[in-house]
């Protein structure tokens, strides 16, 4: 159930605020890692299973790991002017305010607390359009490790300078899925590291999948019928639909996707990869973030038949309305990739998922990384 206290949005109407989530933005102390490790605090969960399907199980062993080195939850976010738009109740889950500016600070925590200290002594990789290597590279120096983060030379320069400011060694490679995993698999040969997948993989899935446990305990029985999710690899919906669908089996997990991406065909034909030849292009969409196509065989094995058939699709002016109506009527900053859900409950399509039943529905608000240049083109005052 729900405890805390009110929250002013910008339309003057309240926003629920959870109080154990009050100082979320609050930067942990690098030397968490070591005292939580010397306590022996992590030791009994480093037997997770790295493969394979990810069960609630995993995900309550990553929130141990999360809350044994000082991770908070992030708040619920209301706004009345939009729910009398959307004609719903809406719990927006603010993963644009964890640490780092995205959700993806959960698993790449979870993933690099997993390693035994002889293995991460050697350091970690990923590769990343921004978010996840920011999220790693946060893990990384908490744990007092080396890291390097292969990134798209068209990656926008804020989410670069996000990566840079915890430390990490940034290599830049082009925007192709080839160029990424061959740039990582040289830094892991060169450094003797592990890499940390950004979402095909059962350790940053389950880290991921703590945002559901959360709505669970901040939303009450009778204040949640589904839960939309912005989708790219696969790992951040995956996780959240594992520990949604096992405490609250009725609840819709519906994913929210660009234009392009054609989930709803995957899902149709039960199948993860509809054309080969196109599985690894990047989707052409201005959420820099979420432009993979394909979902990975992780969070495929672990979710798929998890997760609602319906499949909202939005534009590149829906997702930028939606970034405007984020900072006009509620006064946070969300990055294109986070503002995915907001277009998704605003657009006309909606209406029909409405008409089923859906009374209260959450909507993750995956991140908040943006460059100014782009946010004032979508939230500028219009002529």
């Amino acid at each position: 159930m729900r405890s805390g206290f009110p929250y002013r949005t910008g339309d003057g109407h309240n926003a629920y605020f959870n109080h154990r989530a009050r100082f979320h933005l609050n930067f942990f102390p690098i030397h968490t890692w070591g005292r939580a490790l010397a306590a022996g605090k992590l030791d009994h969960m480093r037997s997770f299973m790295p493969s394979g399907r990810v069960q609630l199980a995993h995900v309550q062993e990553a929130a141990e790991r999360l809350k044994a080195v000082g991770a908070l939850p992030t708040p619920i976010l209301r706004s009345s002017i939009i729910d009398k738009s959307v004609g719903c109740v809406c719990h927006f889950k603010g993963e644009h305010l964890q640490r780092t500016g995205s959700f993806k600070y959960r698993g790449a925590t979870n993933a690099v607390g997993a390693l035994d200290a002889k293995t991460a002594a050697n350091g970690v990789v990923a590769h990343s359009s921004g978010n996840h290597g920011a999220a790693v590279a946060a893990a990384a120096q908490a744990r007092g490790i080396p890291c390097c983060i292969v990134v798209p030379h068209t990656t926008p320069a804020a989410k670069i300078e996000n990566i840079e400011r915890y430390g990490a060694r940034v290599v830049l490679c082009e925007p192709t899925q080839t160029a990424r995993t061959e740039a990582s698999a040289a830094q892991v040969k060169a450094m003797g590291a592990t890499f940390v997948h950004p979402y095909d993989d059962a350790l940053v899935l389950a880290g991921q999948g703590t945002i559901g446990l959360e709505l669970h305990e901040q939303l009450g029985r009778d204040e949640l019928d589904a839960v939309l999710v912005p989708v790219s690899g696969g790992g951040l919906i995956g996780g959240i639909a594992v520990a949604i669908k096992a405490l609250r089996p009725s609840v819709r997990v519906i994913a929210v996707e660009p234009q392009g991406k054609e989930l709803r065909l995957c899902f149709a034909q039960r199948q993860r990869v509809l054309d080969a030849a196109t599985a690894n292009a990047p989707i052409d969409t201005i959420a820099d973030a979420i432009r993979t196509k394909a979902f990975g065989p992780i969070p495929w094995a672990s979710a798929s038949d998890l997760l609602d058939p319906t499949v909202l699709s939005v534009s590149n002016a829906q997702i930028g309305e939606a970034m405007r109506v984020a900072f006009v009527e509620m006064k946070q900053v969300v990055e294109p990739a986070g503002a995915l859900t907001l277009a998704a409950l605003l657009a006309p399509e909606f209406g029909a998922l409405r008409a089923q039943g859906l009374k209260h529905v959450a909507a993750v608000v995956c991140g908040g990384n943006v460059d100014l240049e782009l946010l004032m083109r979508h939230v500028a005052p219009r002529s």
